[in-house]
């Protein structure tokens, strides 16, 4: 980057491991008392800058919207971001602004590596024996982690030891340590058997805008000779086909193979919780749990003038922001309700010129038929 100088910081860690879901936060501190501004970002997301030698701050970023934002007191900064994801991993850097608009590049970087709960099969002593255990790339601060098979809490380890299993305990396994508060839970393991009880989703977070439909892809299994008898999804452990505010809005498309996706309509901001698919069948009374679910969060969306880009300061920022990451979108601008046509566009940002930038023009971005005023 083309900063002459840098400034001496000291970051709590500079290097941080966690599982998904939880909370990040990045502190560092330093010696300057006259910062205006601190300008957070990740060397990774380069390409979606204006100039790749210049850097832009996070907070506009589309892959981490809704999701991160950053605190200053007078000689700190802490970078918080929520919902930890596998794609959030990477190096993240602040450049201090002063008052008189000197830039000083942070003489220290700090390294995210986010990870999943997994379970790993490994052969058995014995024959006719295996032994599954918890993994994460993180150094667990939990000391137990929980065992489940068919859903049904059924041990509890050491993290150190395996759960060892005979050839009679076939079924689906997953595990779950209990991290800053908060249960973490890895997808589910068949082990001795062909095809197990299990539901699998294709998100495990949904982000859709106020008044639009969204689908969540779902199928689920059981043991060859089992036959379903019951099946319904839950929002924040209610049944939805019982709930007044999904009346008229909801569609199942489930049948007794693999497919149990549901449909919401016309979403609300009521709508947003957890949703998750159970099923029984005669021998996995009262029902089968998956260890994951979907959470839905629904955004209405802004547009949020800034002068972050680090270069000359000489262009106005415009981001289409939301209240959560959005999945690939493409997005367009208006001016006063026309296209924007000939202006640099990158990712949800729209780049001006200070002087073509005007405040009584109305600027709107779209992003598939949804629409935001400024």
């Amino acid at each position: 980057f083309p900063y002459q100088t840098t400034w001496s910081v000291t970051c709590e860690d500079e290097n941080i491991c966690t599982p998904e879901t939880l909370h990040v936060f990045i502190k560092c501190s330093y010696t300057h008392t006259s910062i205006q501004t601190v300008i957070w970002f990740s060397p990774k997301q380069k390409e979606k800058w204006k100039n790749e030698n210049y850097p832009e701050d996070l907070t506009l970023d589309s892959d981490l919207a809704g999701r991160v934002y950053h605190a200053e007191t007078l000689n700190s900064s802490t970078l918080t971001i929520r919902d930890a994801r596998l794609g959030d991993s990477g190096e993240y850097r602040f450049i201090l602004v002063t008052a008189n608009g000197a830039k000083y590049l942070s003489s220290k970087s700090v390294k995210l590596t986010v990870t999943d709960l997994q379970v790993r099969i490994h052969p058995g002593i014995k024959e006719q024996e295996l032994r599954l255990t918890c993994n994460t790339q993180c150094r667990l601060s939990a000391n137990w982690n929980t065992w489940w098979k068919n859903g049904k809490r059924i041990n509890a380890k050491l993290n150190s030891e395996p759960l060892v299993l005979s050839a009679n305990d076939g079924g689906s396994y997953f595990c779950s340590v209990i991290m800053k508060a908060k249960m973490i839970y890895s997808p589910a393991v068949c082990v001795w058997k062909q095809n197990c009880w299990n539901v699998t989703y294709a998100q495990s977070t949904v982000c859709a805008f106020k008044g639009s439909s969204v689908s969540f892809p779902c199928t689920y299994s059981y043991p060859s000779g089992e036959k379903v008898n019951k099946s319904y999804w839950t929002f924040n452990q209610n049944d939805v086909s019982l709930l007044e505010q999904f009346a008229g809005r909801v569609e199942f498309v489930r049948d007794q193979e693999s497919n149990c996706t549901l449909r919401l309509s016309d979403l609300k901001d009521s709508d947003s919780g957890d949703y998750r698919f159970l099923f029984s069948t005669h021998t996995t009374e009262p029902v089968f749990s998956s260890s994951l679910r979907i959470q839905l969060i629904v955004t209405d969306f802004q547009v949020k003038v800034s002068s972050a880009s680090m270069s000359d300061g000489q262009t106005v920022t415009l981001s289409c922001i939301t209240s959560c990451t959005l999945p690939k979108h493409v997005f367009s601008w208006y001016q006063n309700s026309q296209r924007v046509m000939n202006k640099l566009t990158k990712y949800n940002n729209l780049y001006l010129d200070v002087p073509s930038y005007k405040d009584r023009d109305t600027y709107t971005c779209a992003v598939r038929g949804n629409m935001t005023y400024f």
